[in-house]
């Protein structure tokens, strides 16, 4: 008959392979970008199959992204809540949190000049 430490151990075993696979799974959904905000506009989003407007900003790409393999001096046009568009100034720079999960953007650093 087993004891109790052998549970324990095989517990543990399994908990640390949960948490690896978790790990693993969560750094392919989500990146942090830093960049330069060159533009602000207005797009049409299309998410869970339903468009709708959205505020935008395009940024200019200072680091790769290697999750959604986006390279270094790209400018790309992102989603952004009407709060972040509104904060934000063309030429500020910005830290975004990019997830599949979301229709939009976080910023995760706003410029004081800007706040």
């Amino acid at each position: 008959m087993p004891d109790w430490k052998d549970f324990t151990v095989v517990l543990c075993a399994a908990l640390v392979v949960l948490g690896a696979v978790a790990l693993s799974v969560s750094a392919q959904t989500f990146s942090i970008v830093e960049g330069q905000v060159v533009e602000k506009g207005v797009g049409v989003l299309q998410f869970g199959g339903k468009p709708r407007l959205t505020n935008t900003i395009s940024v200019f790409i200072e680091d790769d992204d290697r999750v959604f393999n986006i390279k270094r001096g790209t400018i790309v046009e992102y989603p952004v809540s009407e709060a972040d568009a509104q904060a934000l100034q063309v030429g500020a720079r910005v830290e975004l949190l990019v997830s599949s999960y979301t229709a939009t953007v976080r910023i995760l650093h706003l410029p004081a000049s800007s706040a």
